[in-house]
């Protein structure tokens, strides 16, 4: 599951940040659970969580009956990074005019990025194609009856 900060597109859905939309969309071609949270809704191909106060990273995995072990926010500001790090899921940055490399990384960032399209360019080393590292998460399959040994 992807949990990102709709502050990387914008209220009209115009990507804020270089790549954004093809983040998004590849996210959401992976077969990734995508939820965009922000102040107001955004016009997106995801499910978007308008911002409950303090606590809108529990709000959206709340709706999905998600956990933090099986998700990765990807942040936009320092504040995204801390919001997450309170919700005690992991997060992945951009930099951007909310806070540098350095201090993303000091506020709890996992991996930072100088945009979205530097994330879409390392996406299979990221930790957001790392799912498995708190779980698999997916359903899994019955296993196959044994065979009778005669």
């Amino acid at each position: 599951m992807t949990v990102i900060s709709a502050a990387l597109f914008g209220t009209d859905w115009r990507p804020a940040s270089p790549g954004s939309e093809e983040l998004l969309h590849e996210c959401a071609a992976r077969g990734w659970t995508v939820l965009l949270i922000g102040p107001e809704p955004v016009a997106a191909p995801a499910l978007t969580v308008v911002a409950p106060g303090e606590d809108p990273v529990r709000a959206a995995l709340g709706l999905i009956d998600g956990t933090p072990e099986h998700a990765v926010f990807v942040a936009a500001s320092m504040r995204d990074v801390l919001v997450a790090r309170r919700a005690r899921v992991p997060c992945v940055a951009v930099e951007g005019d909310g806070g540098t490399g350095t201090e993303l990384r000091a506020a709890g960032a996992a991996e930072v990025h100088r945009d979205a399209a530097a994330l879409l360019r390392v996406l299979d080393d990221s930790l957001l194609a790392r799912p498995r590292a708190f779980g698999d998460c997916r359903p899994t399959a019955p296993a196959a009856p044994a065979g009778r040994s005669g």
